[in-house]
């Protein structure tokens, strides 16, 4: 298959389809960048990154030092922070800074919030607001709903975890945004030469490397963790980041090829803007993206009952994963698990395991 015609599969599945039709089987596309046995795992990975990152079509970097905190609340064993920080030439937000208060710190994590179309709050789905706050009532509701009525940040904070969350743009702070602006700020992103999705992960990057920087963090020791849209951006920012070492991903975790079938989770046009690099799909699957986290430690957890990530998708994703993980030597910083009965949801269960997990990873390293 040649270098385009991964992108052009892409396109005919989904307009050659319509509702009075029976969706044909497609072969499987093959992806040039994907990789093969017969080139060594390093080289590819540094060649792929390199195109993953140029894909991202970034905008210049922000000086980090310009970063301001704006409030402080003090949580009992730990303190609650409100940062300002420029993350490019054009875009700066709002972050949640979260520090214990006994030392020494276990490590630093990177929270990435999910997309819900629910624009109100942003780092407010992870980590509780502070007491003034007029999204209280929203934040709690979205932790009812999506992570056990949990913020799973001040749960982290209290094991003594440094934890930072921040908006992403058309979120929160940096919004809302009505559902169908998604488009007019995808679409002014392109006209200037940048997109979301690059956007995003880029200020993803620079908040990586700002926590990675704080004081008290051990060096070597900064995971990203995420739910759905969130899960995207934790192993995204694992596979093109220095400053990331492990990553926990909850339910977003696919193949191209079942994510763009009619009504599926990339063909809808709004909330796939954050999830779609401009000409990465020509060369990359999803696999081939994730698998540039090797071998960092990655937690991938999906459900079984989940409608916008097609298990057959996850099952064929996970055996491709391990052939990479396999070739660095290095099978058991991979877990991936397909919780059965689960739905779309980062439930109590799920986090205590990832939090064994991530204790176990902290201790190794």
């Amino acid at each position: 298959m040649s270098r385009g015609s991964a992108l052009l599969w892409l396109g005919l599945a989904v307009f050659f389809v319509n509702a009075d039709m029976t969706v044909p089987v497609s072969p499987a596309p093959t992806y040039p960048g994907s990789w093969q046995a017969s080139i060594p795992v390093q080289q590819w990975q540094q060649q792929q990154r390199q195109f993953y990152l140029a894909a991202l079509l970034a905008p210049v970097k922000s000086p980090l030092a310009e970063a301001q905190m704006l409030q402080q609340e003090d949580r009992g064993s730990y303190q609650a922070e409100l940062w300002q920080i420029p993350l490019s030439s054009i875009s700066h937000s709002k972050a949640l800074l979260l520090t214990p208060k006994s030392q020494p710190i276990k490590a630093a994590v990177l929270l990435l919030h999910d997309h819900g179309a629910y624009f109100v709050i942003g780092k407010e789905k992870m980590i509780r607001p502070f007491a003034g706050s007029s999204v209280k009532t929203e934040a709690q509701n979205w932790v009812n709903k999506h992570y056990g009525g949990r913020f799973i940040g001040d749960e982290l904070a209290e094991q003594g975890y440094l934890v930072l969350a921040a908006d992403t743009l058309g979120f929160g702070e940096r919004g809302p945004v009505l559902y169908e602006q998604q488009q007019q700020l995808a679409a002014n992103l392109l006209a200037t030469g940048h997109s979301l999705a690059g956007l995003s992960a880029y200020e993803d990057m620079q908040l990586a490397q700002f926590l990675a920087q704080r004081p008290h963090v051990p060096k070597g020791k900064v995971a990203a963790i995420g739910f759905s849209m969130g899960a995207y951006r934790a192993w995204q920012v694992a596979a093109l980041s220095e400053h990331i070492q492990s990553a926990a991903a909850i339910c977003w975790f696919n193949t191209y090829q079942h994510l763009v079938l009619p009504g599926q989770n990339l063909t809808k046009g709004q909330s796939s803007f954050y999830l779609l690099h401009p000409g990465l799909a020509r060369q990359l699957d999803i696999v081939d993206q994730v698998s540039l986290v090797a071998p960092k430690a990655l937690y991938l957890i999906n459900g079984g009952q989940d409608p916008l990530m097609p298990v057959q998708g996850v099952i064929q994703g996970h055996n491709q994963l391990k052939k990479v993980w396999q070739a660095f030597e290095a099978d058991s910083t991979l877990r991936t698990e397909i919780w059965t009965e689960a739905r779309h949801e980062f439930n109590q269960q799920q986090q205590q395991q990832v939090w064994l997990w991530l204790e176990q990873w902290q201790k190794q390293h």
